[in-house]
């Protein structure tokens, strides 16, 4: 997928560096601020609670010192390195994921929901939904192969 020209519209641009900890439902994440702000570190659980519905997730979060991110990174997993674009449409705030190294060419949409909001209109140059297919989460595409990126970034849809 292209980069979307609205890009340069965006609030904010933050690169994201995730580990995904190998045999755990553990990522690392490390967020710096494209401006030159600081930069944070947190270690996330994404559990769903009911395996059939990809759109209810618990998330849990604790935020790390540097010195806590940089040990537990010694720690097996795969990585998933991505630029996000935050931008203001209709009323809404939606990360633009710019992913890099062997992910590149992959661009995902997000949108975060309360339990009440419904349905939630994409920006115009967003493609299909993806939320119910697992090969868009982080995890899959960390650990995915090259055969598998290959395949996913060859017919995205």
């Amino acid at each position: 997928m292209p980069v979307p020209p609205v890009l340069d519209e965006a609030v904010s641009a933050t690169l994201v560096e995730d580990r995904y900890l190998r045999d755990t439902r553990l990522r690392l994440r490390r967020m710096t601020p494209l401006d030159g702000g600081t930069a944070r570190c947190k270690l996330g659980q994404k559990v769903r609670t009911d395996p059939a519905d990809p759109a209810l997730v618990h998330h849990t979060t604790m935020y790390l010192s540097a010195e806590e991110h940089a040990l537990l990174s010694r720690l097996p997993g795969a990585e998933v390195r991505k630029t996000r674009h935050v931008l203001a449409a209709g009323g809404r705030r939606f990360g633009v994921d710019v992913f890099e190294g062997r992910h590149a060419g992959l661009v995902m949409v997000e949108v975060e929901l309360a339990g009440d909001d419904g349905d939630v209109a994409p920006p115009a140059f967003a493609g299909r939904e993806v939320t119910g297919d697992e090969r868009y989460s982080g995890g899959w595409l960390a650990l995915a192969t090259d055969e598998q990126l290959a395949a996913l970034l060859a017919h995205p849809f």
